[in-house]
């Protein structure tokens, strides 16, 4: 059987929750899938919201009770996707620049995983602090939030999609990031990736699942 990772909230769909806002100067229609559309109020204008870091949570948790699970996780963070494979999901136009590779687009100016990797996490998580840190004129008050929960699992026997493993640690990353009209004046978009890592008792990586393009809801007013 294998181990899947706690699930942190909120959930993926916080960005796009059902549900109808109406502001003094701006109506948003959120809905749980898909891009989604909303009419600015005629007249309506933005304002200046001053830097909130509360309105900006980062939470980051690795579960590892010691020093040995702790470097297996460092392990399944640090596997690299291939680069070959992230070239091959990115757009040919704008193919991401950088080594290690673990995102393969941007949209709205951030960028889009391609896996979960110890990168990865940094990046969100600088970007949600620095959103925090700025003044920004917008409609409404913008928002964003990280969550990301790493766990650990021993398996003296694993099976997984068929393929049959013994005495193996199983690492799960979950990764959640939503920005509500931090990026943009207008837009807002919701993040979540899962990454599953089979590491041996010797300490290697002998598969990894979950790597590949991301689905990324946008809501726009």
């Amino acid at each position: 059987m294998g181990t899947r990772g706690t699930t942190c909230r909120p959930s993926r769909r916080a960005l796009l929750s059902s549900a109808v806002f109406v502001l003094p100067a701006i109506m948003i229609s959120l809905s749980g899938h898909g891009p989604v559309a909303a009419a600015v109020l005629p007249g309506a204008e933005p304002k200046e919201w001053k830097a909130n870091p509360a309105k900006h949570q980062v939470t980051i948790k690795r579960e590892a009770s010691d020093s040995k699970l702790a470097a297996l996780i460092a392990t399944a963070e640090a596997a690299q996707p291939s680069k070959e494979a992230v070239l091959k999901a990115a757009d040919s136009a704008t193919p991401p620049k950088g080594d290690p590779l673990w995102w393969y687009k941007e949209e709205l100016g951030v960028r889009i995983p391609f896996a979960v990797t110890r990168d990865a996490v940094t990046y969100y998580a600088e970007l949600v602090r620095s959103y925090g840190r700025q003044s920004l004129k917008r409609f409404t008050e913008p928002t964003s939030e990280f969550n990301y929960h790493a766990s650990i699992q021993f398996h003296a026997d694993f099976t997984h999609e068929g393929k049959s493993f013994t005495n193996v640690h199983v690492v799960t990353l979950t990764l959640k990031f939503t920005q509500n009209f931090c990026a943009t004046v207008t837009e807002g978009m919701a993040i979540e990736k899962v990454r599953t890592v089979i590491i041996d008792n010797q300490g290697a990586v002998v598969l990894v699942h979950g790597d590949g393009p991301t689905d990324v809801p946008i809501l726009a007013i």
